[in-house]
């Protein structure tokens, strides 16, 4: 009798995974082979306080100037207690105090000073004061007016104790953005000649001097003057010699051999200002403190720096300057780090790229010295707006990616080197074009590098490794310069407006207004994509099933956002649209309204996927004033048989 084989029927193999703990992008490689709690793309999100991504905040305008110039640079400045905005816009320096608070945001704007260089500015606070780089002007604002250093630039006294005929001690060191000097001589009440130290004096200039008559109080002379109640001049002066003629000789000292009389003269000397001038880099160093400013950057001096007088950006000494490598490679911008200042130069093979100044006292003579060393080579920077301290981590842009200073431990023994922190995002990173002109900030634990209206965002919050840090992709954001004020991030852009990010539209709780997810009243375009997933069966064909797959949403008072489902095969299928709304009553909508309350929601895919190898799910949205998170992805499957070979 013929047998007959009954198949042995069995439930399908069934699989669960979840995906949590949700971190950062990787477009370091393909799509299939990221980390489960990474994306392979993601746009316009952010870290919420847990790690887990959600929807950036928005931006508006708040100002535009009335030149329509770029907002070359932004400085937030106190004065007497009131908080004001100081702004490098085209030729024009501009201070910006708000008005009382109306129905909308109001600014009062002021030049402060103009006829300034029209390009990319940098500022440094010293003093209390507030200093900006233009590239053609060192610019210095005290709260009440701006003006240019070189107008009220430190007067040096070169000479000390000359006799009439010259000679004398060589004392300070010439300015090197000021042309005036003093010498002081010492007087014997006949000598009507003094000779200054230069033996020239610029034609047409002004000479002043001072001294103390018989009677113990200061004489102040200056050239034009006439003697009381005469037609002749109570000074005159030789520009050829030098030499400078009284009419009546000043007195001779009390004590003999002091030197009583000053005189006060210019002698200019052709590209000295230019010097500084030029520089558009800065730091602050010196000996225990930051008593000091560095400065480069000068395209005409590429690898020279220069330094100032003590706690004094008014006087640069002409002999305080140093050459750090070749002029081949300019100095990109500084760094500090464990105590030493770190200067970036440009990325080369050919020299160091990162050079160590220490500080120090001449034992001898008391005069600072900061001797240099080289540091490491092979990466270099090339963005001299790009150099941030993310909290202790030194970070700088080189062609490679965003890279940091470290020392590292070996053998008894301290090493330096460098570690990338932007491992994940380099491929994408290197191929944005004029890298060199990219900026940054650092804005509530994140550092926002901006290039091409796209931010790479390094989350300081989130736990770093050997890969670096996590990072989010921006666009949307038309930044030219930025400016950080405490918790608040503003920007400029190139049409003349002053643009800040929405964190300060919050309720009474201090959640986010849903009118602070817009980029200055338009929709901000996000999307999040799972990994491209084999679920741990690659060469099986899986079927999703249509009951227990879902994802775990943040809430927000208003919520929206598309749910896709993608294969190898296709590029994504829209499976639904969904609502996180959350009820409020600070914000009540009746034409949307909902009971829900908590602060998630679990939405049911409820589609079922047949015969995949790969699978992604991807989130999207584009509404206005409206939120979005994700805190878990779970996908409940079947495998289906081994994939079979395609045949042509």
């Amino acid at each position: 009798m013929k047998q007959i084989e009954i198949p042995a029927f069995s439930k399908p193999q069934e699989g669960y995974k979840v995906y949590q703990r949700f971190r950062g992008v990787d477009y370091s490689t393909d799509e299939t082979q990221i980390a489960d709690s990474r994306s392979p793309y993601m746009l316009n999100m952010i870290s919420d306080s847990g790690g887990y991504p959600e929807l950036r905040l928005g931006w508006r305008t708040i100002h535009k100037f009335t030149s329509g110039g770029k907002v070359h640079s932004i400085y937030p400045f106190i004065q007497d207690g009131v908080r004001h905005m100081i702004a490098h816009v085209g030729t024009q320096l501009v201070r910006l105090v708000a008005r009382e608070k109306g129905t909308e945001e109001s600014y009062a704007e002021t030049v402060l000073l103009s006829g300034i260089a029209d390009k990319r500015s940098n500022g440094f606070y010293f003093g209390g004061d507030l200093w900006i780089l233009t590239g053609a002007e060192l610019v210095h604002y005290n709260g009440v007016i701006a003006r240019r250093a070189s107008e009220e630039a430190y007067v040096p006294t070169t000479s000390v104790g000359c006799q009439p005929t010259g000679g004398g001690k060589s004392n300070e060191k010439v300015n090197l953005i000021g042309s005036f000097r003093k010498n002081t001589f010492v007087t014997d009440g006949t000598a009507k000649k003094f000779t200054v130290d230069t033996k020239k004096i610029d034609e047409g200039s002004e000479v002043t001097a001072e001294y103390i008559n018989k009677d113990g109080k200061k004489v102040t002379i200056k050239s034009g003057d006439k003697v009381s109640g005469t037609t002749r001049d109570a000074l005159t002066f030789d520009p050829k010699t030098g030499t400078v003629t009284f009419d009546t000789a000043p007195p001779a000292p009390a004590a003999a051999g002091v030197a009583t009389l000053t005189i006060k003269f210019s002698v200019k000397t052709e590209g000295s200002a230019d010097k500084i001038n030029g520089c558009t880099i800065f730091t602050t160093f010196g000996v225990g403190t930051g008593s000091r400013v560095f400065l480069s950057g000068n395209p005409k001096q590429p690898n020279t720096e220069y330094y100032c007088g003590l706690n004094d950006p008014t006087y640069w000494p002409d002999a305080q300057f140093i050459r750090v490598g070749t002029d081949n490679f300019p100095i990109v911008n500084y760094l500090k780090y464990q105590g030493e200042l770190l200067v970036i130069k440009q990325d080369n093979r050919q020299e160091n790229t990162v050079w160590h100044h220490a500080a120090e006292l001449d034992p001898q003579t008391g005069t600072a010295l900061f001797p240099l060393k080289e540091g490491v080579s092979g990466i270099g920077g090339i963005a001299p707006l790009s150099c941030q301290v993310l909290r202790d981590d030194p970070l700088f842009l080189s062609p490679q990616g965003v890279f940091a200073p470290v020392l590292t431990y070996s053998m008894n023994t301290i090493e330096r080197n460098l570690q990338c922190r932007s491992t994940r995002i380099n491929v994408r990173l290197g191929k944005e074009p004029n890298l060199k002109n990219a900026i940054s900030a650092v804005w509530r634990g994140y550092y926002i590098l901006c290039v091409n209206g796209h931010c790479y965002v390094a989350d300081a919050n989130q736990n770093r490794d050997k890969d670096g840090y996590e990072w989010y992709y921006w666009e949307g954001i038309p930044a030219y310069s930025f400016g950080v004020d405490a918790t608040d991030l503003y920007f400029g852009t190139e049409d003349g407006r002053l643009c800040r990010m929405n964190n300060d539209l919050v309720d009474e709780h201090e959640n986010p207004l849903m009118r602070a997810y817009s980029d200055d009243g338009q929709p901000i375009p996000w999307e999040w994509r799972s990994k491209l997933d084999h679920l741990d069966r690659p060469t099986w064909r899986k079927t999703l099933n249509k009951r227990g797959c879902g994802v775990q949403l943040k809430r927000f008072t208003r919520g929206d956002m598309e749910i896709y489902l993608r294969t190898e095969k296709d590029f994504g299928e829209k499976i639904d649209t969904v609502q996180t709304d959350r009820f409020t009553f600070s914000d009540v909508n009746f034409n949307r309204f909902t009971f829900g309350t908590t602060k998630n929601l679990m939405f049911i895919l409820k589609k079922k996927l047949k015969k995949f190898l790969f699978v992604q799910v991807i989130l999207r949205g584009t509404a206005l004033n409206s939120g979005a998170g994700l805190y878990m992805l779970a996908l409940y499957y079947s495998v289906d048989e081994a994939a079979k070979k395609k045949r042509k």
